[in-house]
């Protein structure tokens, strides 16, 4: 059993290239070798939407971590390829990976995490947020206000994920 961390609430901070290491060991304990992304991958996302990355931690100990870019309407972006540029111009942000140690389940740190991700596609004026549901995490978009979204995803993302866009209510 993975023990519990006690969280009075997520402290969240942007994510810089040197918490790498610490995002993918967040990586290998959320998703286990299914979803692994490298550091290049990520690091180059982050590179491209420096705004649109955070880090959550408690008492200075990684717990979770969102990388979201602005994309535009043409489907999802492929897993375990670096981004070579980010669409001119972006209609949505895309919520590209949110993970939360397991340690840290049920403390809030997704939905402060996400809630950081909806206020950075909100300033930035675009029309909504994308992504791509793992079949076990499309109950929890759901919850945040994301519907699914027909169209063929690029390999990679497994049995059951589904595209989802969530439109900001007046």
């Amino acid at each position: 059993m993975t023990p519990r961390l006690a969280v009075a609430g997520p402290a969240l901070r942007p994510l810089c290239m040197s918490d790498l290491p610490a995002v993918l060991a967040i990586q290998r304990a959320a998703y286990g070798d299914g979803y692994q992304e490298s550091a290049a991958v990520l690091g180059r996302k982050l590179e491209l939407a420096p705004q649109a990355c955070w880090l959550a931690q408690s008492d200075g100990i990684a717990v979770g971590y969102v990388f979201a870019h602005p994309w535009n309407d043409a489907g999802a972006p492929p897993l375990h390829a670096p981004l070579q540029a980010l669409p001119a111009n972006a209609a949505h942000g895309f919520v590209h990976d949110l993970a939360v140690s397991p340690a840290a389940r049920g403390l809030g740190v997704a939905a402060a995490l996400f809630g950081r991700v909806r206020d950075w596609a909100a300033g930035a004026g675009y029309r909504g947020l994308r992504l791509v549901a793992l079949a076990d995490a499309v109950p929890f978009w759901a919850r945040q206000g994301f519907a699914a979204v027909p169209e063929v995803l690029p390999a990679g993302y497994g049995e059951g994920a589904c595209s989802m866009e969530r439109v900001p209510r007046d």
